[in-house]
Formats: structure tokens, sequence, C-alpha cells
């Protein structure tokens, strides 16, 4: 009977089952069709070691397991502080625009058309350019305090989270999607190589790091 032999060909959805279940059966390859297959004795014994070493060479390829929901929390985190670093970046040259400049207007319809801070009335005077800017600097306040809340509840999720017996089970068809949406690529969990999908996982988090860290270098020369 055809086995799958370890870390680099192990397909992705047998390895959580396992990983799930502890039924060593899904090294099987016809496992997934065929529930009547049996592993007893030492036939079981040596696919329990073979799980050990998969588990070890996977802990050891990725140095440190993100589940899909780090990933998801983590780009949304990202994307509200891009955010947020854009709006009071544009608010600071805002300010010192005359309202009657053609670049006051651009402004304002870059935080109306683009950012959503869409303002009733039409700036046509000193007095309104001032209501507009306390009104505009209220929702970008409301903005900021919105992320900063978001970082402190996320806070514990963000910190790396080891895949164990304990909290493995979880929706492969998700974490599948978050992948693919992070990565551009299409997965097939039934094919897929547990290798293949580790370095794809290293991928999205270096993406994620990668677009926080540019966020960080903007900031800096400012």
């Amino acid at each position: 009977m055809k086995e799958y032999l370890g870390f680099e060909d192990i397909p992705v959805f047998n390895f959580y089952k396992i990983v799930e279940t502890s039924d060593v059966r899904w090294f099987y390859k016809k496992f997934r069709f065929d529930k009547d297959i049996t592993a007893e004795g030492e036939v079981k014994s040596e696919l329990l070691e073979r799980y050990k070493e998969v588990y070890n060479d996977r802990v050891k390829y990725t140095n440190d397991i993100k589940t899909g929901e780090y990933y998801r929390k983590l780009n949304e985190l990202s994307d509200l502080e891009t955010k947020l670093f854009r709006i009071t970046s544009s608010f600071d040259v805002l300010v010192e625009i005359n309202f009657d400049n053609e670049l006051f207007n651009e402004y304002v319809e870059y935080f109306s058309e683009d950012e959503g801070y869409v303002f009733v009335k039409k700036i046509t005077s000193k007095e309104i350019r001032l209501e507009y800017l306390v009104w505009l600097r209220k929702r970008i306040k409301g903005f900021k305090t919105k992320t900063a809340v978001k970082k402190a509840n996320y806070a514990d999720i963000l910190k790396p989270a080891e895949i164990n017996s304990k909290n493995a089970k979880f929706d492969p068809i998700k974490e599948k999607i978050l992948l693919q949406e992070s990565l551009g690529v299409t997965i097939d969990i039934y094919k897929c190589p547990l290798i293949e999908w580790c370095a794809m996982i290293i991928r999205a988090e270096e993406k994620s790091k990668e677009a926080k860290e540019q966020v960080e270098k903007i900031k800096r020369k400012r």
C-alpha cells in the first residue's frame, strides 16, 4: 500500500488530520477514500515515529508556526497603521494651505473620495475652512484611537502561536483562502506538500513584515 514518506510529500490536509485526530492512517494515500484501511502493531508504531519526524522537520523548517488568524490580524493592523500614517501626513500638509489655493481643494477631494471623510459644506471662507479642519481632525483622532484599540486587542494574538496536538484543530479551507489572498496563488490542500505549504506561510509572514517596515521607513524620513 502506497504511503506518504515524510515532510516533503505528505499533503497539508493529511498532516493536519493526523495532528488533530492522532490517526496515522492518513499516511496512506488511499485512506481519504477508504476508511477501512487499518494500521496496527509495529506498522502503527512505525507511522507514529514518522509523524514525529514530520512534525519536527516542520518546526525546524518554519522556526515559528503561525496560524491563518495571525496573518489576517497582522495584515489588518498593518493596513490600519498605513492608512493612519497616510491621513495624518496629508492633514499636516492641509493645515498649511489656504482655502482659496487649488491644492487645498485637491486635498479635500482626496479625503472625501479616497478616505471617505465627506464634509457636507462647500469651503468658501476662512471660517468654513477652520470648521472643516476641526471636523477632520476629530475624525482622524477617532481613527487613531480605533487603530490603537485594535493594536491592543491583537497584542496577544499576534504573538507566535505554535501548533500542537492541543490547539491544532483549525479550518484548513479558511487558512488556505487567507494564504491565497496574501500570496495570489491557488492551493490544493489535498495535493500541496507540507514543505511547500510551510514555505508559503513563511512568505506570507515576510510580506506582512515588509509592509510594516515600509511604513516605519517612511515615518523615519519625515
